[in-house]
């Protein structure tokens, strides 16, 4: 009878660590992200990020603000310090300045870059070419014209 409390403990413990450890690969905390969109402009960069959070945490966000949806959203982006245009509870546009190297006359590299999740999908554009990516943690590095350099 006294291993009964213990054994109880247990399988409550395994019970919420199964479900965390099932999270799906593009899943942050109570977010799953849809996908990604980079639009590159000279240096700078806006993300199109498309994303859903869990149902019991919306009104949570709505209740306590979106200081944590920020935090947890530049986790996943890999620009923790970005600035936010807008965002939703299923959208935000978030721009990030000095992404890309200016290697001068309208030339520009952005670098490799390393999300925190697995994103579904991931659509880099530059003013030359469009790049697309699925379920990828990585996009390579890509050269470009700005637009300043596109006649």
């Amino acid at each position: 009878m006294k291993l009964l409390p213990g054994i109880l403990c247990v399988l409550m413990l395994i019970a919420f660590i199964i479900p965390a450890g099932a999270a799906a690969p593009n899943q942050y905390s109570y977010i799953t992200v849809e996908d990604c969109t980079i639009h590159l402009n000279d240096e700078n960069a806006v993300i199109d990020l498309n994303y859903s959070i869990d149902e019991g945490i919306v009104l949570l966000v709505h209740l306590l603000g979106k200081s944590d949806l920020k935090r947890k959203l530049g986790v996943i982006t890999g620009y923790p310090d970005a600035r936010y245009q807008t965002i939703d509870m299923d959208h935000a546009t978030i721009l990030v300045s000095g992404v890309s190297q200016n290697y001068g006359e309208g030339s520009y590299w952005f670098p490799a870059h390393t999300f925190g999740i697995e994103l579904p999908e991931v659509v880099l554009i530059s003013p030359q070419v469009d790049r697309s990516y699925n379920m990828t943690r990585t996009v390579q590095g890509m050269g470009y014209f700005g637009s300043k350099g596109v006649q």
